[in-house]
C-alpha cells in the first residue's frame, strides 16, 4: 500500500495518507479517489460552504467500520477556523481544505446554515424530506411530489426554492434568506412552513419527529434549522455503497431522476444549480408576516 500521495490543489500540495485504502466497501472507491473528487468538485462546492462552520463525519475504516462526528478537529494552520459558542470549528474555504478532509477519512461535511460575518443569522432555510421505509424508487417519488408542494408553499410566502438530492433517500429543499433573523426565529419559520406543507396532505405528510407517530407518512423535517444545527453540505459524499453525492439539481432535472443516490463521485458536473442563489434571497421577516 502506498504510504502517502501528495495531491496538488492550487499552490498547495496536500498529503493523503494510505491513499489506496478502500472507503466504500470491497472494490469501491479509495481515499485517493475521494481526495481527487473533492479537488475536482471544489469550484462548485466551495462557494456553497465558504464561511460556514463545518463538522466532519469521519470513517477511518470506511463505510464498514466505525463512524463518528468531529466538530473541533485538529487541523493544520492553513485550514481556517472560526470561534463558535461551542468552540473553534473549521471552515472549508478552498479546495485544499476539502482534500484535507478526504485525508481525514471525512466523507461528509455538515455545515451551519449561517456564514461569516453573520453567524447565528441564517442565510438559508432547509426542509428535509424524509420518506417512509419503502423501496428507493417509490420513496423518491414521494419526496419529489412533496418537494413540489414545498416549493409552492414557499413561493406563496414570497420565498425562493431550490432542491438537492441528499445522496441517501430523500431531498432537501433550500430557501435562500436575507440574514435578518436569529437561528431560533428561522427554526420557528421553518416549522410553520413545514406544518403548512403537511396540512395539504395530512394522510401522507407529517411533521411528527417520532417515527412511531408518523404512521407511514413522509416526514417534513424542519429540525435542520436552529441554533448551531447542521445540514449535509452540497456535493458532500455519503457513507453508502457506490459513494453517492448530495447534489443540487434543477427542478427540470428532478423529474428525470430515479433515486436520491443517482449521482456519485464518478459523475462530473460543470455547473451548479445553486450558483447565484444568494441573489434570490428573500426576507424571512416578510414570510413570517405572510404566515399570519
Amino acid at each position: 500500500m502506498t504510504p502517502v500521495v501528495q495531491v496538488r490543489v492550487g499552490r498547495r500540495e496536500v498529503p493523503v495518507k494510505r491513499p489506496d485504502k478502500t472507503m466504500f466497501g470491497e472494490g469501491g472507491a479509495t481515499k485517493l479517489d475521494l481526495a481527487r473528487y473533492f479537488a475536482r468538485v471544489a469550484p462548485l462546492m466551495v462557494p456553497q460552504v465558504r464561511g460556514r462552520p463545518v463538522a466532519l463525519e469521519r470513517l477511518p475504516d470506511g463505510i464498514d467500520g466505525e463512524r463518528f462526528y468531529v466538530k473541533h478537529p485538529h487541523a493544520p494552520d492553513w485550514v481556517r477556523q472560526v470561534g463558535t459558542s461551542g468552540g473553534r470549528m473549521i471552515l472549508c474555504q478552498d479546495a485544499a481544505a476539502l482534500v484535507w478532509c478526504a485525508d481525514q477519512a471525512a466523507l461528509t461535511q455538515h455545515v451551519w446554515l449561517s456564514r461569516e460575518p453573520n453567524l447565528g443569522r441564517p442565510d438559508r432555510m432547509i426542509l428535509d424530506l424524509d420518506p417512509p421505509g419503502r423501496d428507493p424508487a417509490e420513496a423518491f417519488d414521494a419526496c419529489r411530489t412533496a418537494a413540489y408542494e414545498a416549493r409552492e408553499v414557499l413561493e406563496v410566502l414570497g420565498l425562493a426554492a431550490y432542491v438537492m438530492t441528499t445522496g441517501s433517500r430523500g431531498l432537501h429543499v433550500h430557501s435562500p434568506l436575507r440574514p435578518e433573523l436569529e437561528d431560533q426565529e428561522v427554526r420557528d419559520l421553518a416549522k410553520a412552513v413545514a406544518e403548512r406543507i403537511a396540512a395539504g396532505r395530512p394522510d401522507d405528510l407529517t411533521t411528527e419527529f417520532r417515527k412511531d407517530a408518523r404512521r407511514g407518512r413522509l416526514f417534513v423535517d424542519y429540525l435542520r434549522n436552529g441554533r448551531e444545527q447542521l445540514a449535509v453540505a452540497p456535493y458532500a459524499v455519503r457513507a453508502r455503497p457506490g459513494a453517492p453525492v448530495a447534489t443540487p439539481v434543477t427542478w427540470a432535472e428532478l423529474d428525470r431522476l430515479e433515486t436520491a443516490a443517482d449521482f456519485t463521485i464518478a459523475d462530473e458536473r460543470s455547473e451548479c444549480p445553486f450558483q447565484g442563489m444568494g441573489r434570490h434571497a428573500r426576507s424571512p421577516k416578510k414570510a413570517v408576516r405572510a404566515l399570519g
